[in-house]
């Protein structure tokens, strides 16, 4: 019996980050080590920053990279 991975969709992260577009938040995220954080006072100084809709965009090349590698 051939067990089949589940494609990840980040639904919930998109979710978030698309209110926060829709709302004008002004935050600030991280993506590292396949985890997303906003960023309020857990900051290192050493994690790329991404705004909502840049990382809208790396999701949506996350997503890309995914299919092309199945």
């Amino acid at each position: 019996m051939e067990i089949k991975e589940t494609k990840r969709t980040y639904k919930t992260i998109k979710w978030v980050l698309r209110g926060h577009v829709k709302n004008n938040v002004k935050s600030l995220w991280t993506y590292e080590d396949d985890n997303f954080t906003c960023i309020y006072k857990n900051y290192s100084g050493d994690s790329k920053i991404y705004t909502p809709t840049q990382m809208l965009e790396l999701i949506n090349k996350l997503i890309l990279q995914e299919k092309k590698n199945d």
